[in-house]
């Protein structure tokens, strides 16, 4: 309890110290991230003709996806730097030496962590992924606008009655779908389904139009009632070829609920999820990156001499780059591979905090 002022003005020194480094550190990556962005898509730029306020927007719609980008490493220096600036003033050797833990000190940038952590997937998802839609729109339609594809893949529409329809292949030109299914669901589940081999758009009557078909009912728990194959007639989907063709929010635009709910839609359509389970796996993990670096970086500072902070700034700096590295690895892994999926995007997140314990505890001991 003696030295309980000392701690709390401790806290505060540690919290504030980190902040100063903190937002030195991000607008520094803001900038650094932006001019090379520019200076990679200037061609871009000059070949659309983009006018200054298309450019502007364009980089008021990426801000928030470099913050996001940028804030592990903004915690990470943040941390080496402000501990390692009271490791060199013999600060910290002087409050361990009274009798105050490493777990007591490293309290209040743990917190932070916490915080920093809620704060970044709020951000991400509510802020991060509508402006990367809105940049991508920009870039789809004015910066590098892409040609209409003949043909579209495994496309997945909901008509005004709510049910799902599925083209496995759709031909752009001749308005006509492949392996078409339309599926009806209720609270208690699937309810019906109907398979088309081929289904037909009739632009002078705005209908589509079957051959055959295959129709089968189920109850509340899934069973089969009945299957009928009515003949050739009028499919009464509420969508349109425009419906089809019109962009929608792509899986990698999504934030983390819409993409669970994107995932799940594919299950229930027998569909392969694998790549956005993936994706949703990784969002989750990049975001913990923040609280990790925390958690390495503490150690990091502490253990290096008082005279050479730069040293744990530059091993800090590699350990981080060397998490992106796993942590970007996992995801290709889980794309390409049979593996766990989650097994495979977590792998990096649990060997650096494996490794960030390990170090804490070493130098808490000393």
């Amino acid at each position: 309890m003696h030295f309980s002022p000392s701690i709390h003005l401790l806290d505060r020194y540690i919290i504030r110290a980190f902040f100063n480094i903190f937002w030195i550190v991000l607008v520094a990556l803001l900038g650094v991230f932006t001019i090379a962005d520019f200076v990679e898509k200037i061609d871009n730029f000059v070949d659309a003709q983009a006018s200054l306020s298309t450019v502007l927007l364009f980089y008021w719609y990426s801000i928030p996806y470099f913050i996001d980008t940028a804030l592990p490493m903004c915690m990470l220096l943040a941390t080496v730097i402000s501990l390692g600036n009271l490791n060199k003033q013999y600060e910290i050797a002087a409050m361990r030496a009274s009798g105050v833990s490493l777990w007591r000190l490293a309290a209040p940038l743990l917190a932070l962590g916490v915080v920093l952590t809620i704060f970044q997937f709020l951000f991400q998802n509510f802020v991060v992924m509508p402006f990367n839609h809105n940049q991508k729109e920009i870039t789809r339609n004015e910066i590098k606008p892409k040609r209409q594809p003949s043909r579209m893949r495994e496309v997945v529409r909901q008509d005004l009655n709510g049910n799902i329809v599925v083209f496995k292949t759709y031909n752009v030109k001749e308005n006509t779908g492949k392996d078409v299914t339309v599926l009806a669901y209720q609270d208690s589940g699937l309810t019906e389904r109907w398979d088309y081999p081929l289904v037909t758009w009739s632009d002078s009557l705005k209908e589509w139009h079957y051959i055959e078909g295959l129709q089968r009912a189920f109850d509340s728990e899934g069973r089969l009632l009945f299957t009928r194959m009515p003949g050739a007639g009028i499919l009464p989907l509420t969508i349109t070829p425009q419906d089809i063709r019109k962009e929608q929010i792509r899986p990698d635009e999504m934030n983390i609920f819409q993409l669970s709910g994107f995932i799940e839609k594919k299950q229930l359509l027998g569909l392969n999820p694998r790549r956005w389970q993936a994706d949703f796996h990784f969002k989750i993990a990049f975001v913990l990156t923040g609280f990790i670096t925390i958690f390495l970086g503490i150690p990091f500072a502490l253990q290096g001499t008082r005279e050479n902070l730069s040293l744990a700034v530059g091993k800090s700096i590699v350990a981080l780059f060397i998490y992106y590295i796993l942590l970007i690895g996992g995801q290709k892994f889980a794309y390409k591979t049979s593996a766990p999926v989650a097994i495979s995007v977590w792998f990096g997140d649990v060997v650096f905090f494996l490794t960030g314990l390990v170090l804490f505890i070493r130098q808490a001991r000393k």
